[in-house]
């Protein structure tokens, strides 16, 4: 008898021969806090900073600094800007509490907007962890170059302003660490302050002295208490005053 089945038919597996369109990579942007009471100052803040396709502004705080504070917490930005429209008696005391929120949440880079203050402000406002003071007076399309510059990790001051201000800064550093000497520092806290002073990261001090970076900052930390120093740039300064390079 004659098996009568029917012989099972090969199914082929379809291949799918059409190929995915490639994604666009969208381009990284920088989020930034904006805090402004002034609704002028805000106006050319907004216009100076809206042909920037690389910046997105996550939220403009118009109110208190508390609210202000509470965003910083939330949003985590990338770049905070504030604008001092009016003085505050206690900006050194808000920028401090900015920068040790920031820190905890998420690493924000501080840029003040304001007139600019006197140098001996400046330094105490540089060594509270602000990264930059933009004059309301200098070019407004400047601004989104001192943007990228503070997110960067670099320092923006007022150009035309810029060699007075760290020469001031500079000797203030000199005088109020002229008790302390480099004595103090073993050789390797003495080339991780000559690093810090050229503005190396810690991975770049690591590598060129064969350290870990938990050692670097273990040096850092060192230094900052046999200095009497509470900030990287006060480091650096000080390596400058101290002519290490």
């Amino acid at each position: 008898m004659k098996n009568t089945k029917s012989p099972k038919k090969a199914t082929k597996k379809a291949t799918n021969t059409t190929k995915k369109a490639p994604q666009a990579v969208e381009s990284k942007k920088t989020n930034i806090l904006i805090y402004c009471t002034s609704d002028l100052i805000l106006s050319g803040i907004l216009k100076a900073i809206d042909r920037a396709s690389d910046i997105n502004v996550v939220n403009i705080e118009q109110s208190t600094i508390d609210s202000f504070i509470e965003s910083i917490k939330k949003l985590k930005p990338q770049v905070i800007l504030f604008a001092n429209s009016e003085p505050l008696p206690n900006i050194r005391e808000v920028c401090k509490a900015i920068v040790e929120i920031s820190s905890v949440k998420g690493k924000s880079q501080l840029l003040l907007l304001g007139n600019i203050p006197s140098h001996e402000e400046i330094v105490s406002l540089m060594n509270s962890g602000v990264r930059g003071y933009f004059d309301l007076n200098d070019p407004s399309d400047q601004l989104v170059e001192a943007i990228n510059i503070i997110h960067r990790g670099e320092i923006w001051l007022p150009r035309d302003k810029m060699s007075s201000i760290m020469d001031r800064i500079i000797s203030v550093v000199g005088r109020d660490l002229k008790e302390k000497t480099l004595d103090q520092l073993t050789p390797t806290e003495f080339q991780v302050l000559r690093l810090v002073g050229k503005g190396k990261s810690n991975d770049e001090i690591a590598e060129a002295l064969f350290i870990s970076k938990n050692t670097v900052r273990s040096h850092i930390k060192s230094v900052y208490a046999k200095l009497n120093t509470h900030s990287r740039l006060q480091l650096a300064l000080y390596a400058i005053n101290s002519a290490l390079f």
